[in-house]
């Protein structure tokens, strides 16, 4: 008990005093009724019968069919939903099912698992996602079937989930997200012939009832102080927008409007950092107030200045992580399948939609070359000018993002003071590209709320390209998305081409873990790491592991030497130390080079919610006292 309470205590300085004390509110509110009462209230209270307005500003057709990848292909995504099939989390077909288990509780009675799954499979086609698919391709056929298919779907939605019962209403960050499809898609399909004046009714009954869901426990988003609290105020201002008749909608607008401003400004570091320390998150982060956009024109809205450089800075980091030639980014922290405005043909893992168009909104000039990572621009108003003559030059330089280049690609080291709760205990982690082709990988996250052991379970220090100190994290786990005793580095650039960090997470063990990422001549990147004791009368032996996870190809070990054959270049790989060393190989869960046994989360990288595959860890183990050194070279050559 004793243990637990200074566990709760150190946990409750580190969110700080504000977020603790709204998840009192919170909390206080379920126990007492208060919450339930207000959802019942919120149900019962008159609906109004004013119109829906126009927020978005959608393309012409001509403009559409520029930069849409290919007519066809957004055609044919679209007739595979008409038939009941969408992308899950952007990777997977798999049927469009908006019917959640029998029987129906009260909203606030579910938990992370529903009738023995995890939720997120019920809540991710519920969010309504693919309407951007069917309106694209509405605006680019003039489909009559598009928008007969949104009826049906949203019909079949309004049938199995009651305001306030089922899952799918468990979650005010659910309603908010399919508050805001829902508008997009009463604009876009407002003229079609299928949307009949008692469709278009229900829908706008609809946008108000999931509004109100968001009031009653947005204190649970503020204490949460993530993309909860964003996309929840980004759905009461993008209600005020679409229904300013609403007696409501004032207060919608007034505390949507605060809350934005106050999540982003405390969210996002001075220097673009953003609290949940995930480049997926990163994205939803900017989606959010490239969405808030749309809403600010008709309500008259700017952003404050504070607001505005911060984004500006958010910005800057999600380009500082841009692969140029893939558009993707590391795997980096938490990644659950967001892509909240998907008005683009490049796909789940392409991040150059939002950076152009975040680089058009915050920065004032684009950031990429003329493509189809224009499309969403196109959607949010931006329309390419004249004046676009120059781009910001990439990669930036910033000291939040530790990232040195090659002629043949980039690598990265994570090094960060924490301010805000860690995803995952990942410092002094290393990310290498070359060709556009991640080469040492961060896993991901696979999937929050599974049977042991995947239940969130690729966040852990030992998964990442980084070394563990006596089998231990580099911070202490105390819940599935919380660690305690943060890890904190520190960081500085020695040269054009050399970082160096350390962190401070086994200073209870007496130790320190530094290390230098150089790159040589020759596609050639060195990571040196040692562990050095904080005293000179520290003894004792501890055992060492150094962990790289690289993609699954053809594998050698000779010499010392790790060769990995890919379809178009070849990884060599080769670790020594001061100390004897074991190596062992593990590909998804099973050794395969080395002595056993292996481990069952190793040998596995996530590129998208809920998927794995095969990859390879390599694992350098030694037992000694330190200081220790290990030295690991990569050399990337191409298959010709």
């Amino acid at each position: 008990m004793l243990h637990r309470i200074w566990q709760n205590l150190r946990l409750a300085r580190e969110l700080g005093l504000e977020q603790t004390l709204a998840y009192g509110q919170y909390q206080l509110g379920l126990r007492l009724g208060l919450t339930r009462r207000a959802l019942s209230a919120a149900l019962n209270y008159p609906l109004s019968n004013a119109s829906v307005q126009p927020c978005w500003t959608l393309p012409s057709p001509v403009h559409l069919s520029v930069v849409a990848e290919n007519t066809e292909v957004v055609e044919s995504a679209a007739d595979a939903i008409v038939a009941g099939q969408i992308d899950l989390f952007g990777f997977e077909q798999t049927p469009l099912n908006l019917t959640p288990p029998a029987p129906l509780l009260p909203a606030l009675t579910y938990g992370s698992r529903v009738a023995g799954q995890d939720i997120k499979f019920i809540w991710e086609p519920a969010r309504f996602g693919w309407v951007f698919t069917l309106a694209r391709a509405a605006l680019l056929t003039d489909c009559l079937a598009y928008a007969e298919a949104f009826w049906q779907y949203f019909e079949q939605f309004s049938r199995a989930n009651p305001p306030y019962l089922g899952p799918n209403w468990a979650s005010a960050q659910e309603a908010a997200l399919r508050l805001g499809a829902l508008a997009f898609a009463a604009q876009v399909f407002e003229n079609s012939p299928a949307s009949t004046p008692e469709r278009l009714a229900a829908l706008r009954e609809a946008l108000v009832l999931h509004a109100r869901r968001i009031p009653p426990t947005l204190s649970y988003a503020r204490a949460q102080n993530n993309n909860h609290l964003l996309t929840e105020a980004l759905s009461l201002l993008l209600a005020a927008a679409a229904l300013p008749d609403l007696p409501e909608a004032s207060h919608w607008q007034q505390t949507g409007w605060r809350w934005l401003c106050h999540g982003l400004l405390h969210q996002i570091a001075p220097d673009g950092t953003y609290a949940q320390h995930s480049t997926n998150y990163h994205r939803l982060m900017l989606s959010v107030a490239l969405w808030a956009q749309v809403a600010l024109r008709p309500l008259d809205l700017t952003w404050p200045g504070p607001v505005r450089e911060r984004l500006a800075a958010a910005t800057r980091w999600l380009l500082a992580q841009l692969d140029l030639d893939s558009g993707q980014v590391p795997n980096l922290g938490h990644n659950d399948g967001a892509n909240i405005l998907p008005l683009s043909s490049g796909g789940y893992q392409d991040y150059r939609p939002v950076a152009q168009a975040s680089a058009r909104t915050f920065l004032g000039q684009p950031c990429l070359p003329p493509g189809t990572w224009d499309e969403l621009s196109l959607w949010l108003g931006l329309l390419p000018s004249q004046s676009e003559v120059e781009r910001i030059p990439l990669p930036l330089e910033l000291p939040a993002v530790l990232r040195l280049n090659n002629e043949q690609g980039w690598a990265s080291l994570r090094a960060v003071c924490f301010t805000s709760r860690p995803a995952h205990a990942d410092q002094l982690h290393v990310d290498i590209w070359h060709g556009g082709q991640n080469i040492a990988l961060d896993a991901g996250t696979y999937q929050y709320n599974a049977d042991p052991p995947w239940d969130n379970a690729l966040a852990g220090s030992f998964i990442h390209n980084t070394l563990t100190v006596a089998g231990r994290d580099q911070m202490k786990r105390v819940g599935l998305f919380r660690w305690s005793n943060w890890a904190q580095a520190a960081a500085h650039r020695l040269s054009p081409t050399c970082l160096e960090a350390s962190h401070n997470g086994y200073a209870a063990l007496g130790l320190r873990h530094r290390r230098q990422l150089r790159s040589l001549p020759g596609d050639i990147w060195e990571i040196e790491d040692w562990v050095e004791p904080l005293s000179l009368d520290r003894a004792g032996e501890y055992q060492i592991q150094l962990h790289w996870l690289l993609p699954d190809g053809d594998l050698d070990l000779s010499d010392g030497q790790i060769q990995i054959q890919l379809p178009d270049k070849t990884i060599h790989l080769s670790i020594t130390a001061d100390t004897p060393l074991k190596i062992q190989i593990v590909r998804a869960g099973e050794v395969v080079i080395g002595d056993p046994p292996g481990h069952p989360l190793r040998g596995w990288v996530s590129w998208h919610y809920a998927e794995k595959r095969p990859a390879l860890s390599v694992v350098a183990l030694t037992q000694a006292a330190p200081p220790i050194r290990l030295l690991s070279c990569f050399r990337i050559s191409c298959s010709h």
